[in-house]
C-alpha cells in the first residue's frame, strides 16, 4: 500500500482517532482521478480536470456519520464531525462480518487512455463526428471522455484495498427534423475493461445504433396493432431487467416494492433467470465493492424464483444473508449504498430466427429511449428503433411509439430467450451516478408489454 507522509493525518491515524472517540467501526476512502472530456459540435472543446479527496464514514451508537473533504489537512476535522453526526441519535445498525482484505486491484486495460496523446483523442472525436449521419439532422454532438487515477479503502477492521482506475466512453446525440416532427436520438457506450484499443469497435456500435434510430425516424409509422407479441433486443430487455426489476431487488428499496416478503416465491416461468454480477467487459465489474466485500454473482431470479436481493453489509444482517458485494459509491464524496452492477436475463436455447418465427403479427423493439419506471415494476419507454414483425419476418419500421407494462405481470408472458448475450454499457442514477451494464439475450414476450 502507498502510505501518506508529512505532518497531515493519514488514514490509519484517522481510524485510530475515530475509535478513540467512540466509533464502533470506521472507514476512510481516498480517491484521486484525472478526467478528460472532448466535445465536438460546431467546434471541438477539450477539458481536463482533477478531482479527489477523502470520505470518512463511522458507525457509532448504531448510527452512521459521514463527512467528505478535499484535502488531507482536513481529515481530522472530518473524523471528529463524522463521529458527532453519528452520535446525534442512537440507531440499530449492525454490519455483517467479513474477512479483512489487503489487496491491490490492477487495471486490465491494454492501451490506457492516460497514455494516449490528446491529439489522437481529438482525431477520434472528429472522425466520429464526420461519420454521424447528416440527413434531416439539425444538430449533432459527439463526446469522448476518459478517466484515470486510484482509490483506496482503509477500515478499522484491517481492510486495505487500492484500486487502479481507468476508463473510456464515447457518445453521440443528434436532433432530427422531418415532415413537421422532431426527435432526439442518442447512443452511448463505454468500458472500464478495455481502453483505447476498443475505440474502433465503440465507434461502430455508436454509428450502428444512430443509423438504425434515424432510419426509423425518417421512415417509421405509428404502430397500429393492439395487444401483440413483442420481441426485445438484448438492449431493450436489459432496460427492463435493470429499471423495472433490478431496482426492486436492491435491499434498500425492497421493503417498498411488490417483491417484499416474496423471497423463495415463483414469479416467472421456470426457464427465466435474472442475474447481477461481473460479466465480460461489464461496466459495473469489480473485485470488491466499496465496503471491501468481494463481488459475487447474484441470481436475483433463479429458475423463476425470487432467490436473492442485492445487499450491503447492513442489509445483509437485516435479511439474514451473506454480503454479495453491492455497496457502491459514485466517488469518495458519497456514502456507499446498495446498487446494481451488470444486470441481465440469463440466456435460453432459442436462436434469433426461431424467436422471430413464433411471431405472426407483433413488434421487434431494438433501442429504448427516455422513459420512467416505478417501484411497482411499471415502466414506460420511448422506442427509438423498432419494427413490425409479419409472418416471422422483420417488416416496416415504427416511430413515435412507447412500450409500457408492469414487469412482474409481464414475466409470465415470456415465451422464449435467445442463446446470445449482449450488453449496453451505461450509467445509473439513484441519487448517485455509477457505471452499469444491462442486457441479456433476445427475449420474446407473448403478452404483458403494450406498444402504442
Amino acid at each position: 500500500m502507498i502510505k501518506n507522509s508529512g505532518d497531515n493525518m493519514d488514514a490509519e491515524r484517522a481510524l485510530e482517532l475515530a475509535l478513540s472517540l467512540g466509533a464502533e467501526y470506521a472507514e476512510v476512502r481516498e480517491e484521486r482521478v484525472l478526467k478528460t472530456r472532448i466535445t465536438a459540435s460546431e467546434d471541438v472543446n477539450v477539458s481536463t480536470r482533477s478531482a479527489g479527496g477523502f470520505g470518512v464514514r463511522v458507525l457509532a451508537n448504531g448510527s452512521w456519520g459521514f463527512v467528505s473533504v478535499n484535502s488531507e489537512k482536513d481529515l481530522e476535522w472530518a473524523v471528529r464531525n463524522a463521529v458527532k453526526l453519528a452520535g446525534i441519535r442512537r440507531g440499530g445498525v449492525k454490519l455483517a462480518e467479513v474477512r479483512p482484505v489487503r489487496d491491490t486491484v490492477r487495471s486490465g486495460i491494454k492501451r490506457r487512455p492516460s497514455n494516449v496523446p490528446p491529439e489522437e483523442k481529438v482525431e477520434v472525436v472528429k472522425d466520429l463526428y464526420s461519420l454521424v449521419p447528416d440527413e434531416a439532422v439539425s444538430r449533432k454532438v459527439v463526446k469522448y471522455s476518459d478517466f484515470s487515477g486510484f482509490k483506496r479503502l482503509t477500515t478499522s477492521e484491517g481492510t486495505e484495498i487500492e484500486w487502479e482506475l481507468e476508463g473510456i466512453s464515447l457518445e453521440a446525440d443528434l436532433t432530427a427534423f422531418s415532415n413537421g416532427r422532431s426527435a432526439w436520438l442518442f447512443s452511448l457506450t463505454g468500458s472500464i475493461e478495455r481502453g483505447f484499443e476498443a475505440v474502433d469497435e465503440m465507434r461502430e456500435r455508436v454509428l450502428g445504433e444512430l443509423k438504425g434510430q434515424l432510419k426509423c425516424f425518417l421512415h417509421g409509422k405509428r404502430p397500429k396493432l393492439a395487444d401483440a407479441p413483442v420481441l426485445l433486443s438484448p438492449r431493450f430487455a436489459g432496460m427492463i431487467a435493470h429499471e423495472a426489476l433490478g431496482h426492486l431487488a436492491e435491499a434498500d428499496q425492497l421493503p417498498n416494492t411488490p417483491l417484499a416478503g416474496k423471497l423463495g416465491e415463483r414469479i416467472a416461468p421456470e426457464f427465466v433467470s435474472l442475474s447481477d454480477g461481473n460479466v465480460e467487459n461489464g461496466h459495473g465489474n469489480d473485485r470488491y465493492d466499496d465496503e471491501g466485500v468481494p463481488v459475487r454473482k447474484v441470481k436475483i431470479l433463479k429458475n423463476g424464483v425470487f432467490s436473492e436481493p442485492l445487499v450491503d453489509r447492513e442489509r445483509a444482517v437485516l435479511l439474514g444473508i451473506e454480503p454479495n458485494g453491492h455497496a457502491r459509491a459514485e466517488s469518495y464524496a458519497f456514502e456507499p449504498m446498495v446498487r446494481m452492477r451488470n444486470t441481465y436475463f440469463e440466456p435460453g436455447d432459442w436462436t434469433f430466427e426461431e424467436l422471430l418465427e413464433e411471431v405472426k403479427n407483433g413488434y421487434y423493439l431494438v433501442s429504448p429511449g427516455p422513459g420512467q419506471t416505478g417501484l411497482d415494476s411499471s415502466f414506460t419507454a420511448g422506442i427509438l428503433e423498432g419494427y413490425t414483425i409479419k409472418d416471422g419476418e422483420i417488416a416496416e419500421p415504427i416511430f413515435g411509439a412507447t412500450a409500457s407494462g408492469r414487469a412482474l405481470d409481464a414475466l409470465p408472458g415470456i415465451r422464449g430467450l435467445g442463446k446470445e448475450l449482449d450488453f449496453e454499457n451505461s450509467h445509473c442514477g439513484k441519487g448517485q451516478v455509477v457505471r452499469v451494464s444491462m442486457g441479456g439475450p433476445h427475449v420474446l414476450f407473448e403478452r404483458g408489454i403494450r406498444v402504442v
